[in-house]
């Protein structure tokens, strides 16, 4: 389970625990709660948390019925929740935690008391239970006693912690003691388990609570042509697909279906124009045009059909599946499918391969060496990075804003809440008043990327780097900061003054030491969940300003200079924000 700093572990709570009440609060009884204040709130929220697992586990998307089988409280036994799904067949137990700060997980004696109450339930011993878990006594004695309901006992909790080995070892040890009673042999497939014990830490529910595309997505019913198989090493499906079953997954997932792609969908390239051409004139050659599509999965199951010898019909269903190699085949055919005449649908038909990524590592590679169509720069494999992927997911658990890894057609403008790879590079830079990175953002932002070493470390670094809380930090100051300097070129073009040309160089040549030095001088004007929102406290006259004392000192330092090429000299660099943050401090000091 991912480890977060104080401040964002703080943050990330906050947020789940009030989304967790908005979805399910007013449904929660609490008619057993006098208390008011805290007592009454932790309570309220150890219920949402209880209603949330049976959602989740439950299969039930309706809060109000997920908050109706909530059964915490006087004379409990244990059980916080039960709800008995019919539809999906399976009975779903309950035990809530609610950690205040985060810390902490199961203890070995919560889940033994645990695991002791859902004992009592499997074999039909209710005498312990309150009048709120009895409500749902007959549904419950029909699921015990049907062999074809699967048992799932989930302790949920809202610790950042995974349970200790001495505790999994006990999870482990007590499923297969309850499997062997019930089944009458040992199974050593826990999928083939009739009950499962879930802990569920507090990346369960954030993930549970997500609204973007990044669940995993499942297909099945994928009709391949001329299909073959590889065993080893690792196990790969390929074969020919119908552009009409690719247009259905752009549909339904977008963007989604790239989740592992190192650049996502770069648009409008050639390459995209030429696909478009061979999908509306020769669509009978699309398969010898193109490239064809490369995707991953974790897990495939395989039709009974496929078991005949003849290879030129197969049926599969993937999970996991995401698309690594041929993400703008895909989602150009997306894009002009639906225009093209019916008889030339059909007719169009791509080659793929699905590759079993199971390890990691292997992933990794595979997706590095699969990319070739469009020019894949050092920014396009940063995506990749464990580093960029802590910051999304810190930032993912923050809530309210998201971080992009990728580069892709539809991205639009970044801003607002959405924060992407070059925001953070440009705040950070910014932030740090270095001179060496400043002077390398406007010389050559792509050296950034071209190793993992040198400026990206420094920006980036693996151990102790910025967190999704310092980027969103940052990255809205450098907002702040720009627009105030942009507002003030426009500003400064409708006012008459000496050096206005000169001025305005320095305002577009020299913008990111401006924006170090703006991003000093604005104000925090209030501080929310540790997010900080900043005063507009710089007026544009005093941006102007600082942009004349710029050119002033230039001319006197470094007569002659060129400014276009100014602000990509390191030494020049330093000495404009020494002389820049050394005016500031007399100015403080004169105050």
């Amino acid at each position: 389970m991912s480890q977060y700093d104080k401040a964002t572990q703080t943050a990330g709570l906050v947020r789940i625990t009030n989304q967790l009440e908005s979805i399910y609060g007013t449904f929660i009884d609490m008619k057993d709660i006098n208390s008011v204040g805290e007592h009454r709130k932790e309570t309220l929220i150890t219920r949402c948390v209880a209603a949330h697992a049976i959602s989740l586990y439950g299969d039930e998307p309706d809060p109000e019925l997920a908050a109706n089988a909530v059964c915490d409280g006087k004379d409990d036994g244990g059980i916080d929740a039960v709800y008995v799904n019919k539809n999906s067949r399976k009975i779903v137990i309950v035990q809530s935690k609610y950690i205040k700060n985060g810390d902490g997980s199961i203890t070995t004696r919560e889940f033994g008391r645990f695991k002791d109450a859902c004992a009592k339930v499997i074999a039909s011993d209710f005498t312990t239970f309150n009048e709120r878990f009895l409500r749902n006594k007959d549904s419950i004695i029909e699921a015990i006693s049907g062999f074809t309901y699967k048992c799932i006992c989930v302790f949920i909790y809202t610790g950042v912690h995974e349970p200790s080995e001495e505790v999994k070892s006990d999870i482990e040890f007590w499923e297969k003691v309850q499997n062997r009673s019930l089944l009458f042999k040992d199974i050593e497939n826990r999928d083939e388990y009739s009950v499962l014990f879930e802990p569920a830490g507090i990346q369960v529910i954030m993930d549970g609570l997500s609204n973007d595309r990044s669940k995993s997505i499942n297909v099945s019913n994928v009709h391949l042509e001329s299909y073959g198989e590889i065993a080893e090493p690792y196990k790969a499906i390929y074969g020919t697909i119908s552009a009409r079953i690719l247009y259905d997954w752009w549909e339904k997932y977008k963007y989604s279906l790239f989740e592992k792609n190192i650049r996502s969908v770069l648009g409008n390239s050639s390459i995209n124009s030429g696909i478009k051409k061979t999908l509306s004139e020769k669509p009978e050659n699309f398969w010898y045009y193109n490239n064809g599509i490369t995707a991953v999965y974790s897990d495939v199951e395989e039709s009974m059909i496929n078991l005949s010898t003849s290879r030129k019909y197969g049926l599969f269903s993937f999970k996991s599946l995401s698309i690594i190699n041929g993400a703008q085949t895909v989602s150009t055919i997306g894009e002009v499918f639906n225009s093209l005449p019916e008889e030339k649908k059909d007719l169009i038909k791509v080659s793929i391969r699905f590759i079993s990524a199971a390890k990691e590592d292997f992933l990794t590679s595979v997706t590095k060496f699969n990319n070739t169509q469009n020019r894949v720069t050092g920014r396009d494999f940063s995506s990749q990075r464990p580093e960029q992927q802590r910051i999304q997911r810190e930032i993912n658990f923050i809530g309210g804003y998201s971080y992009k890894l990728l580069r892709q057609e539809d991205s639009s403008q970044t801003g607002g809440n959405t924060i992407d790879i070059d925001d953070a590079l440009n705040a950070l830079v910014c932030a740090s008043k270095d001179e060496t990175l400043i002077s390398s953002l406007k010389l050559n932002r792509g050296r950034f990327f071209e190793s993992w070493g040198g400026l990206y470390e420094k920006v980036f670094p693996a151990e102790n780097g910025p967190t999704g809380l310092d980027i969103i930090n940052k990255v809205n100051a450098y907002r702040l900061a720009n627009d105030i300097l942009q507002e003030s070129i426009v500003k400064l073009l409708s006012v008459d003054m000496e050096n206005q040309k000169q001025i305005h160089q320095i305002m577009i040549h020299g913008n990111y030491v401006l924006i170090s030095i703006l991003m000093n001088k604005i104000e925090v004007s209030s501080v929310e969940n540790h997010i900080f929102s900043y005063s507009r406290n710089v007026s544009l006259e005093e941006c102007i300003e600082l942009a004349s004392d710029t050119y002033n000192h230039i001319q006197e330092v470094f007569p002659n200079s060129y400014i276009a090429r100014f602000f990509q000299n390191r030494e020049k660099v330093l000495n404009i924000i020494n002389h820049l943050l050394g005016k500031e401090q007399i100015i403080e000091l004169q105050e």
